[in-house]
């Protein structure tokens, strides 16, 4: 019987099923983190929040996840909204101008990842 080291085992991917050195913070097929190791640095830590938001924007997500979306990036849609509105109201100057497309951009974000996500939750099948 051959003994086993770290090198040889495995870790096996709860995102895609791909076999994982144990060492590896990230799944090396599909970018999902793996373990604790992703956490750690805080980089890593960056990298770890974002694969779900990456995850409903390419894929159909699941209800739960679709639905943490809308919570999170409709506020975030409205207030740009309503900055923008208001600095084209009440705006002077620099200030207003710098305010203004600080809420478009802050609007336009939220609107992009609520489109993409809702598109994604209603056209795309669900995987087999």
């Amino acid at each position: 019987m051959k003994p086993t080291t770290d090198t040889d085992e495995t870790v096996t991917c709860v995102s895609c099923l791909a076999q994982n050195t144990q060492s590896a913070p990230f799944c090396h097929q599909c970018g999902a983190p793996i373990g604790a190791r992703a956490t750690v640095d805080p980089v890593q830590t960056i990298q770890t929040e974002g694969f779900l938001l990456r995850k409903a924007l390419e894929e159909r997500p699941k209800p739960i996840v679709f639905l943490g979306l809308w919570i999170l990036y409709l506020p975030m849609l409205l207030a740009g909204a309503g900055i923008a509105i208001y600095m084209i109201v009440n705006g002077q100057g620099l200030a207003g101008f710098v305010f203004f497309w600080a809420g478009m951009g802050l609007a336009s974000f939220g609107f992009f990842v609520l489109y993409r996500a809702t598109r994604n939750y209603l056209t795309k099948s669900k995987r087999t």
